[in-house]
């Protein structure tokens, strides 16, 4: 049994009497292994809580950054909302007006420095639309029913009539598909294609005016039939020699050319 224990002699300073204790090897090894296991956990304790201490030390700034954050997409999601208003809105416009937007400033510059609005033509043909009072005999009213005086297309004036570049009508930009109106009562003349014109509408308004829409998409009327004023005809294309979708728009008035920017009532 010899070198399985220890003896621990303890002697108290004020006694003579010293205390001996046997203690079994085995609890030696029990107590190492214990004390590495205690040292083991200790640093696993001290290195967790530094971790921890270090996340402590950031969760203010992660708070105050959530809350920016927070903030940030209450507004975004306003904006959108916005947005999403503007879209519908620019939607129902398109829908009534039937226009378009044009994103190639160049262009836009290009058809503002030509468009009707900053244009003001130096005679017109004056009609009383009225009347005495607000009162007209049904004759007086079929006869300006008959007079081409309603813009064909909402659109943008894009080229001007000018007898001296042979271009005997207006073109007006608008988008493809876009509706085409007959400016005045009246019977379709011819309904069908046209050489360089393309697709082509020609409507005899029965009192010496004869307007022809050309370069349309399709046509939605036929020879021979009788179209009211501000009747849909077809739409805007690029059919015939054309570089960009637009209305070809020409009046006649006893076979001489006229400039339609005189009769349309803007």
């Amino acid at each position: 049994m010899k070198g399985n224990y220890y003896t621990i002699q303890i002697i108290p300073e004020n006694s003579k009497e010293i205390k001996k204790y046997r203690v079994n090897t085995k609890w030696f090894f029990f107590l190492k292994i214990f004390l590495v296991v205690l040292v083991i956990a200790a640093s696993f304790v001290i290195y967790n809580a530094g971790r921890i201490g270090r996340i402590l030390v950031n969760y203010e700034k992660i708070r105050t950054a959530n809350a920016q954050l927070v903030k940030q997409n209450a507004n975004y999601e306003e904006l959108f909302s916005r947005i999403d208003s503007l879209w519908v809105l620019e939607e129902r416009i398109q829908n009534i007006l039937g226009t378009f937007i044009e994103n190639d400033s160049n262009k836009i510059n290009s058809l503002i420095d030509k468009n009707r609005f900053a244009h003001t033509p130096s005679e017109k043909i004056n009609v009383d639309y009225e009347g005495i009072n607000g009162w007209k005999p049904m004759e007086e009213k079929i006869r300006l029913e008959h007079i081409p005086n309603v813009i064909p297309v909402v659109g943008i004036v894009s080229k001007k009539f000018s007898e001296e570049n042979d271009h005997l009508g207006t073109d007006f930009s608008a988008q493809v598909g876009d509706p085409v109106f007959a400016s005045g009562s009246g019977v379709v003349e011819f309904a069908g294609s046209k050489d360089e014109l393309g697709n082509t509408v020609i409507i005899n308004h029965e009192n010496g005016y004869v307007t022809s829409y050309s370069h349309l998409r399709d046509i939605r009327t036929r020879k021979g039939r009788s179209v009211s004023k501000g009747e849909i005809i077809g739409t805007v294309g690029k059919t015939g020699n054309t570089s960009g979708p637009h209305l070809h728009y020409a009046i006649t008035k006893d076979g001489k050319e006229m400039d339609p920017e005189l009769f349309i009532n803007y």
